[in-house]
């Protein structure tokens, strides 16, 4: 039985084997055509899945992208913190991006060389892919990943299905976009248990890719930091997120970004929910 199986049992979860968190959750759908090569240049192919055997139609001319920023520092688990891209700053190690391309779930199939240099990243096993970033990062954040004339604009649409209740905010509760903090014992709204099934755009449905993140960071490391690899397992649960925290560096200003709907906020409209913001 896999770690990720024996965790969700101590944290109080349904302790069943979901072959379906293997599956994609990001194949077929919500493609962008763009042949634009300029600075404002952005992913042109279909959402893929990075770990995928063959997550790209054009085999050896494109690649899977992440659009996954989230990062871990090792020296403080609990501290948030923007990924270390070559070249780029950062604090954390980037968990399902830049080199840990491949451990993440969700992202974008990009044509070899068509990402201008400003917004593409330099990593091993990631270059020439645009750069990552949360589109509810704060500014400054978004200028040290992004460059100061760039924006962070969200790559997928929210669903419905990726709202939680939130009893904690507005005047009665409100809906929002839910995170890994959410899944049950994590010290979130208790709101999920992030299997396959139980959000639309979520990152690493079932937990496979923080499991590998984890299993490359050697042992002296862990000891040097004073942490375990479940320490690590679990911070690495609380930065999953949905597609409102997922996106690409684009230069030209939030003008060049798409807009997208989001359903928490329509959610609370419908219900008239008060306070929410």
């Amino acid at each position: 039985m896999r770690s990720w199986l024996v965790l969700t049992c101590i944290l109080g979860l349904a302790c069943v084997s979901d072959p379906s968190a293997e599956d994609s959750e990001t194949s077929g759908s919500d493609s962008s055509d763009s042949s634009d090569s300029s600075d404002t240049a952005e992913p042109e192919g279909g959402r893929c899945d990075p770990a995928a055997a063959a997550p790209c139609a054009g085999a050896g001319t494109q690649m899977c992208c992440s659009d996954d920023p989230a990062a871990v520092s090792l020296e403080d688990l609990a501290a948030s913190v923007t990924p270390a891209y070559l070249g780029r700053g950062g604090e954390g190690t980037p968990i399902f991006s830049g080199g840990n391309n491949g451990f993440g779930r969700s992202g974008t199939c990009v044509t070899q060389g068509s990402i201008p240099p400003a917004v593409a990243l330099a990593d091993p096993n990631a270059e020439g892919c645009p750069v990552p970033c949360n589109p509810t990062w704060s500014a400054s954040q978004i200028s040290a990943t992004c460059g100061p004339a760039a924006a962070c604009c969200q790559a997928q649409a929210l669903e419905t299905q990726d709202c939680a209740f939130d009893p904690m905010l507005g005047d009665a509760g409100c809906w929002r976009p839910v995170t890994g903090g959410d899944i049950v014992g994590l010290g979130g709204a208790d709101a999920s248990n992030w299997s396959a099934g139980n959000h639309a755009t979520h990152q690493d449905p079932g937990g496979a890719g923080c499991e590998a993140f984890v299993n490359v960071i050697p042992q002296p490391v862990l000891d040097g930091n004073g942490i375990t690899a479940p320490d690590v397992l679990f911070a690495c649960f609380r930065r999953l997120s949905v597609a409102n925290q997922r996106g690409y560096c684009r230069s030209g200003g939030v003008d060049a970004c798409d807009v997208f709907a989001d359903p928490c906020a329509a959610m609370n409209e419908a219900e008239a929910r008060t306070g929410c913001g």
